[in-house]
């Protein structure tokens, strides 16, 4: 009975470094495009201001201190936890495609996150300063970690303490 229960499991099939880089581009550029449209809505909406509607100041500086503490204390989590992700890579092997993209969605993903409350806050404050800051150092991070896929391609990059063969995965 096991063996005909075990003759119909589906497996899915292994990722190719090739596909799980499509995949992590897709991922990436739909993560780019969203803080740019709220960054839009937000502006959009405080040009309007009358001035009938004031800024609630004790809100945008207690919104600007919860964004700067999330980005000082879950960002470098996040790095944190792409490192056990990319355990492999520390010892010079390749980083297994499934384990690249879980690592680099996690980073991307609280980056995103990041952004995304800093501008929230600003659309509830009625204030673009200061929120604006942490979500321009969330996007500024999120832009500079752009899917390249090295940490899948073998080559002892990780394992080298010389500083001309190491580099940092991405």
């Amino acid at each position: 009975m096991s063996a005909i229960a075990t003759e119909h499991v589906h497996r899915t099939p292994d990722l190719t470094p090739q596909t799980a880089l499509r995949y992590a581009w897709w991922v990436y550029l739909t993560m780019l495009v969203l803080p740019f449209l709220m960054f839009l809505y937000v502006a959009s909406s405080l040009m309007g201001e009358t001035g009938v509607e004031r800024r609630d100041r004790p809100l945008a500086d207690g919104w600007f201190i919860a964004s700067v503490v999330y980005m000082v204390v879950i960002a470098p989590a996040s790095f944190f936890v792409r490192s056990r992700f990319f355990r492999d890579y520390w010892t010079g092997k390749c980083v297994a495609p499934r384990q690249y993209l879980k690592g680099m969605i996690v980073v991307w993903a609280t980056l995103e996150i990041g952004g995304l409350l800093s501008l929230f806050g600003c659309l509830m404050s009625r204030s673009l300063l200061p929120g604006l800051l942490p979500a321009m150092a969330a996007f500024v991070m999120y832009v500079v970690l752009w899917p390249n896929g090295r940490a899948m391609i073998c080559g002892a990059r990780g394992a080298s303490d010389d500083p001309e063969k190491y580099e940092e995965p991405r």
